[in-house]
């Protein structure tokens, strides 16, 4: 058959990652490609499309010290099978985990070409929620022998060009950067309805700061709770919105009397409301290779407010501001951004109104045309 497979350890959890390759999945089959897309997974958080194939996991258990994620060990038999029967001109692995091994494995064993994804900093992620420096040492010292194996490491945005060439010792001709994109025709403005917040005892007149991603300490959302908290005055009448799963949603009692509602996991259809509803983004990770949530809150015409550490800021035109980068877990230079956003009605609809127009070129027909061709090639 030929073509491209791309195997995952990640596809129906609620992450940029598995969005990504949902919405690459999503064009290949529209456009008639040779693309399949092989998982091991329990999770249905996603459309299963005619061009994926979920095997039954052997073994499902949470990932130490990352419980979000699940550390899943594939019918490895059946991973060699289907990778036989395809017969691909390359693979692609999305995830160094259990499953992106096993595909690894199976790729040398048959001989096929070797690319891979460095989607996640999961040694900065485990840093993160562990404090233990031999813990990200270690993780370190498997992604270098990892990525070392394959013919090309792609990455989602230029941030992590100097780790991957420099720590890992990859050839920068064998780097590849993936344009930024998404489903951008998920997203409609003219869903935007503020009465949808009462629901959650919200006024109609409150401005939104809407933060969507894992509610966990690599995402850095406790900086993000304890400068609200620090700073927050009811008269301003606002309210931070965190959407998403995760460890951190036990405190939400505690944050709860400050304006803050943590509203948990929400779905495709909910999303789409609740994003062109609120007023502005925010979003304090210092780790993340991209932010895709980032793009979603602009197409949805957030402006938004992203750390100068990682992938978020190569999405800020400074040109025709759209948002604002902001220093590293400096609260007072935070607040004050936030703040000016939550008074200022008129710079919000003029970095609305970039946001809107920027997104416009992060289309993910674009994204998939780039990675696909580059395998092809």
């Amino acid at each position: 058959m030929g073509g491209l497979v791309l195997v995952t350890d990640t596809l129906c959890d609620a992450n940029g990652v598995s969005r990504f390759v949902q919405d690459i999945a999503m064009v290949a089959q529209k456009q008639s490609r040779d693309f399949k897309v092989i998982t091991s997974t329990n999770k249905r958080y996603c459309d299963i499309l005619d061009n994926m194939l979920i095997l039954k996991p052997r073994i499902d258990i949470k990932m130490p010290f990352y419980p979000e994620l699940s550390l899943v060990f594939p019918p490895y038999f059946k991973l060699y099978n289907a990778i036989k029967e395809v017969n691909p001109d390359a693979i692609h692995i999305s995830t160094p985990g259990s499953v992106g091994l096993g595909a690894l494995i199976v790729a040398r064993l048959l001989k096929i070409p070797i690319y891979s994804t460095y989607h996640t900093d999961f040694a900065e992620y485990i840093y993160a929620n562990t404090k233990i420096k031999l813990f990200k040492y270690f993780v370190r010292v498997y992604e270098k022998w990892f990525y070392k194996r394959c013919q090309g490491v792609f990455l989602r945005s230029n941030t992590y060009k100097e780790l991957i060439a420099n720590e890992f010792k990859i050839d920068k001709r064998k780097i590849y950067i993936i344009p930024a994109g998404i489903d951008i025709d998920r997203f409609d403005t003219k869903k935007r309805d503020k009465s949808y917040f009462e629901q959650f005892g919200i006024e109609k007149d409150a401005t939104i700061a809407l933060y969507v991603g894992r509610v966990t300490k690599e995402k850095n959302i406790k900086f993000l709770l304890d400068m609200w908290r620090k700073n927050y005055k009811k008269d301003l009448n606002a309210y931070l919105l965190i959407v998403g799963s995760g460890s951190l949603l036990k405190y939400k009692e505690v944050y709860k009397k400050y304006n803050i509602k943590f509203l948990g996991h929400q779905d495709k259809s909910q999303l789409t409301v609740i994003y062109p509803s609120s007023d502005f983004f925010v979003f304090p990770s210092n780790t993340d290779t991209l932010g895709q949530v980032v793009i979603e809150a602009m197409a949805n015409a957030l402006p938004v407010l992203v750390s100068n550490m990682g992938g978020p800021q190569t999405l800020i035109d400074t040109e025709m501001p759209n948002g604002y980068i902001l220093a590293k877990d400096n609260e007072k230079i935070w607040w004050s951004s936030i703040e000016r956003l939550i008074k200022d009605k008129t710079l919000r609809k003029e970095l609305s109104k970039n946001a809107l127009m920027h997104s416009k070129k992060y289309t993910i027909d674009n994204s998939f045309e780039y990675f696909y061709d580059r395998h092809m090639k």
